[in-house]
């Protein structure tokens, strides 16, 4: 069943306009007195102005549309003798001449509108691929923009070695045992770190960073100086609200511990291998520059301070290292 939804807007137009211009022509005929509606004249009739304003707008549809309904229209106001009359008239050479005429117009226009449809969908299609391509490119900007501040990154992460490494080669041991405790906070991240040096029997802070609270002897840091294995960090199995999580002895040249560097702090209680091997690290580039300074008495590192018996802290030891 046809329905005014199964016939395009356009066919409907094209209807439309089509029997008003019939109608108008008509009517216009009719108040002129025409007799006959002017079939009996030998000029083109004017019913093909309507057939040719529809052809022009519409293309080859709106010809055939307006073609019948035109002629038709007026061949059933002309009454019994309409039809025959019609015939008659479009049989002549000029209303062939003028359907020849009008043919062309509706074929013209139908390509301008087979053309403007064609250019739409390029237009369609170019603003399609601008918004891919402006998406694109707002992509390529934010990569660009990541990439930068990875750059940005690298080169303030390179200067930051270059400045640790230049003050762990110098001769100045506090610089350098600043630029360990800066290392340790970048790469370890402990909350806080030291240095401390023995001499004169007992440990001697030369850096600190951080919350270091001396009230208490370390005993992470006391175990560290009593390792036979100079260059290996420990921790303890448990350590109190004094005593950091991991230390790392500072041995000089010849084997001979003369200091300790501790962290406390650390992600995971400095639980993880990579830890202690990064503080063993950290301590080893260190210790030439901390070593330099005056050396402590030989029999120094293997004092233990008042307080903490050298039994106990070989069994933490023992106990740290399973």
């Amino acid at each position: 069943m046809w329905t005014s939804n199964a016939i395009s807007r356009t066919t409907r137009a094209s209807v439309i306009e089509s029997a008003i211009g019939t109608a108008a022509m008509l009517g216009i005929a009719a108040l002129c007195g025409v007799p006959h509606f002017g079939l009996s004249v030998i000029d083109p009739h004017p019913v093909w102005l309507v057939v040719l304003v529809i052809a022009a707008r519409y293309g080859a549809r709106g010809l055939g549309i307006a073609l019948p309904i035109a002629w038709g229209g007026l061949a059933l106001a002309s009454g019994a003798d309409g039809p025959a009359r019609v015939l008659d008239t479009l049989a002549m050479p000029i209303e062939l001449g003028a359907l020849a005429g009008t043919v062309l117009v509706g074929w013209i226009s139908s390509g301008n509108e087979r053309r403007e449809r064609a250019l739409a969908g390029k237009t369609a299609d170019l603003e399609r691929r601008a918004s891919v391509d402006s998406t694109t490119i707002a992509d390529l900007r934010r990569a660009a923009l990541a990439l930068r501040a990875r750059t940005d990154r690298l080169d303030l992460s390179l200067t930051f070695l270059h400045n640790i490494a230049r003050r762990l080669h110098g001769d100045d041991a506090e610089a350098a045992a600043q630029a360990a405790l800066e290392l340790i906070a970048a790469r370890i991240g402990a909350r806080a770190a030291a240095i401390e040096m023995f001499a004169d029997g007992q440990l001697h802070p030369l850096a600190v960073f951080g919350v270091w609270n001396r009230n208490a002897p370390d005993r992470t840091a006391l175990a560290a100086l009593t390792t036979r294995q100079p260059a290996r960090a420990l921790e303890l199995a448990e350590g109190g609200p004094d005593d950091s999580d991991i230390a790392a002895p500072i041995s000089d040249p010849e084997g001979g511990v003369r200091g300790v560097v501790a962290a406390r702090g650390v992600p995971g209680g400095g639980s993880t291998m990579a830890a202690l091997r990064d503080l063993a690290v950290i301590a080893a580039w260190a210790a030439p520059a901390l070593c330099a300074q005056p050396p402590a008495r030989p029999d120094d590192r293997d004092e233990i301070p008042e307080g903490e018996p050298a039994a106990q802290l070989e069994s933490d030891v023992s106990s740290a290292n399973g």
